[in-house]
């Protein structure tokens, strides 16, 4: 532990004041910036310690990020995968509707036409096996209508997955952010009660200190007179 040793050319009462107005402008210095640390000096552990919390909860911040754009990603690919839904939906009927007898060729070329204008509209109907539905083949037409939908059916229901784990991820990480915050402002952040205590004492000690150098002043100048 350092021990402050008193000058021989400076008097006590220089040397208290001194050191009374060195505590007073650190303690103002914490209460102005709100935080019990201000360089590596007033706690070199705790510093440490804190740099360390920071690192921390910026990692976490970017897999939170990470979690919330996959989120995001997912949320856009399942408003796809459901307009296909709905396309695939529709042509099911429109092949339903083709298959009851009343119409005629013109009216089968019709819902053909309607048919073919949705399948346009899927961006994956190749992959889907349905670009060429035919109405004129209701039973085929079907069967391939069912299974893409099957298909659509399974990969939002791999995107909900995805989604449900990033958003548990997400909500971890913002508990882990949010208890390491804490423990850096508790290493951090000024205690105002102890602080504002500690700044009384200090004004204190400094008003003390003054009375003493200036009762030290008036005492040589009686000296002098004498």
């Amino acid at each position: 532990m350092a021990i402050n040793q008193v000058s021989s050319s400076v008097s006590p009462s220089d040397f208290y004041m001194d050191q009374a107005k060195k505590r007073q402008e650190e303690q103002d210095e914490k209460l102005a910036s709100c935080k019990r640390i201000n360089t590596a000096a007033d706690d070199p552990a705790g510093l440490q310690i804190s740099n360390r919390l920071t690192t921390g909860i910026s990692e976490q911040e970017a897999y939170a990020n990470i979690y919330q754009n996959q989120v995001s990603l997912n949320n856009i690919e399942s408003a796809q995968l459901q307009g296909t839904t709905e396309l695939l939906q529709q042509n099911q009927a429109l092949v339903v509707q083709s298959g009851n007898g009343i119409y005629n060729s013109d009216d089968i070329a019709a819902l053909q036409a309607q048919v073919d204008a949705n399948t346009a509209a899927i961006p994956n109907a190749t992959d889907l096996g349905v670009d060429n539905v035919d109405l004129n083949d209701p039973a085929t037409a079907q069967a391939a209508l069912q299974g893409a939908q099957q298909t659509t059916d399974a990969n939002q229901a791999e995107l909900g997955a995805s989604s449900n784990a990033a958003e548990s991820a997400y909500r971890s990480t913002q508990a882990a952010i949010e208890a390491q915050s804490a423990a850096r402002s508790r290493i951090l952040d000024t205690n105002y009660a102890q602080s504002t205590s500690q700044q009384a004492q200090n004004d204190a000690l400094l008003q003390s200190s003054i009375q003493s150098y200036q009762q030290q002043l008036a005492s040589k100048s009686i000296e002098k007179l004498i």
